[in-house]
């Protein structure tokens, strides 16, 4: 399985506006979808009159050719997933508030440690968060919150359906620039893994009893093989098996040139469609909505599959974003095969 991730947006709170959405989303591309999803990005291509070698941004494409390409990419078995959050509710003082507190919730992780190469490791990533731009940690946390989306939801989708394509997670990050490392991309590399290891502590990955995880077999804690800070805080999994979350995101994560990849090309276009739906820019919003609705999955519990996230005390959203979120959850893919 391919995962491609972008943004769009620029997570600047100076200056915003209420509705000022940026979206980080996530595209899963199955490996037997590939050549679908490839075909999908040519013919959208012609239709907007440049040749397959061109990358395309929204903007140069027409409506009616945006809402077929959609259509084809609903026709896969490809899952959209996405984050967004308003910059206009993302103020510096707050994003830092956020970012310290987060830093804090590193460092008491460090007693959990068993080795202290890792009690180092998380002293350190606490350490250098307080260097983090706001605008950078607003990014940073919508970005990890899509990978562990991925993870909560993804699999156990695949899992029921292709448990073959979840032997291997390929993740493409669309990369700002192509001769060096981006501050974000530095940053991502750094604080990723302690992210979501802190995450974890809260929210161990959890299985379906009736699928065959045997495809991902490396990715899985065997009985008596969970770590111990899960043992010491969730005792009853002492004989359990578990996925390996952080080894499911470093299995095989690359910072890309998007002209050289069909799949990261295709996960700006959806990106930068969610951020217009957001902001009411279509001129058939309703369709916009239901058409990209279709390639996300359920969320648990009732909740909608693109995940809403502000740092500050945000009003509720207005009603007709309100309105649009519900007929993407409406329209989103079934979760499970079992009724």
């Amino acid at each position: 399985m391919e995962i491609s991730i972008d943004e769009a947006g620029s997570f600047v709170n100076k200056g915003s506006t209420a509705g000022s959405w940026c979206v980080v989303a996530a595209f899963a591309i199955p490996e037997t979808e590939k050549r679908k999803v490839k075909e999908a990005l040519r013919r959208l291509k012609v239709n907007s009159g440049v040749s397959y070698q061109q990358e395309i941004k929204l903007g140069k494409i027409a409506e009616s050719v945006y809402f077929d390409f959609l259509k084809s990419l609903s026709q896969t078995n490809c899952t959209l997933f996405a984050v967004a959050t308003d910059s206009y509710y993302n103020g510096d003082e707050i994003v830092s508030i956020h970012r310290d507190t987060q830093a804090r919730m590193i460092l008491s992780a460090v007693p959990e440690m068993k080795y202290q190469g890792g009690k180092e490791a998380l002293k350190y990533l606490s350490e250098q968060f307080n260097l983090i731009s706001p605008q950078l940690y607003s990014q940073l946390v919508c970005q990890i919150q899509l990978m562990q989306q991925f993870t909560e939801n993804a699999i156990d989708y695949y899992v029921q359906r292709q448990p073959k394509t979840l032997q291997n997670f390929k993740w493409r990050v669309d990369q700002k620039q192509p001769t060096h490392k981006t501050h974000f991309e530095d940053a991502f590399e750094k604080y990723a893994p302690g992210l979501l290891q802190t995450f974890s502590l809260d929210q161990p990955g959890r299985l379906l009893d009736w699928c065959d995880y045997r495809p991902m077999k490396k990715f899985m804690y065997g009985e008596g093989e969970l770590p111990d800070y899960l043992i010491e805080r969730f005792p009853n999994l002492v004989n359990e098996v578990g996925l390996n979350i952080q080894k499911i995101i470093r299995d095989d994560i690359k910072f890309v040139d998007s002209k050289k990849y069909d799949s990261v090309q295709i996960v700006d276009l959806l990106a930068s469609g969610l951020r217009r739906l957001l902001r009411h820019e279509f001129s058939n919003n309703e369709q916009a909505a239901q058409l990209l609705g279709e390639l996300f999955v359920q969320a648990p519990k009732g909740k909608v599959p693109i995940k809403l996230v502000s740092f500050g005390n945000s009003e509720p959203i207005p009603s007709k974003t309100a309105s649009l979120v519900s007929t993407i959850k409406r329209y989103s893919k079934s979760m499970l095969l079992k009724s």
